[in-house]
């Protein structure tokens, strides 16, 4: 392994913390998480549907840890600028810039494939897990009275592709998450 290539992407991953997620800025929301925390966070609503789905919770793991990285180079794409821009387009060149060749590039590259193809049932849970995570941070920003972020749940359960992830949305669209009660 080239260690030189595998510190740059760790480099180039820190700005993942430092980069926070656009969408809610067009809404006029500024207190938001950072890509990274985003990525973090679906990683273990992944790894949950995953052994409620009984998938193979690895791959799931590993979809997610490649699906947010190709945002170093373009940013988070929100709701308005996918209108102008295909980052699904862009983002396997990205991926593979980024990757340098590695040891285990070619898997992930294959896994970040298979996960926007949305056809296996571990696919569908990554997608799934992405699509919630941002969901509960809509909730969170909803619980502290910013009501706009309703409009996150609009038309949102269609999307989702697994029984897991239909039945968390039904909770988080109908639920005040109160993590501390219990």
């Amino acid at each position: 392994m080239n260690h030189e290539n595998l510190l740059k992407l760790a480099f180039e991953l820190g700005i993942l913390s430092r980069t926070p997620r656009s969408g809610p800025y067009h809404v006029a929301v500024a207190d938001h998480l950072t890509i990274a925390a985003h990525s973090y966070r679906q990683m273990v609503i992944a790894y949950f549907m995953a052994c409620e789905e009984k998938a193979d919770s690895g791959k799931v793991l590993k979809m997610c840890m490649a699906s947010n990285m190709p945002e170093t180079r373009v940013q988070d794409q929100t709701f308005v600028q996918k209108k102008y821009f295909d980052l699904e387009k862009v983002a396997p060149d990205i991926l593979k810039d980024q990757l340098r060749a590695m040891k285990g590039s070619e898997e992930l590259q294959k896994l970040h494939h298979e996960m926007r193809e949305r056809t296996t049932i571990e696919a569908k849970i990554a997608s799934d897990a992405g699509k919630l995570e941002t969901l509960i941070e809509a909730r969170e920003q909803i619980q502290k009275g910013v009501a706009v972020m309703e409009r996150w749940f609009i038309d949102k359960k269609k999307e989702l592709l697994t029984k897991t992830g239909r039945e968390l949305f039904d909770i988080l669209q109908k639920k005040e998450i109160f993590w501390w009660t219990d």
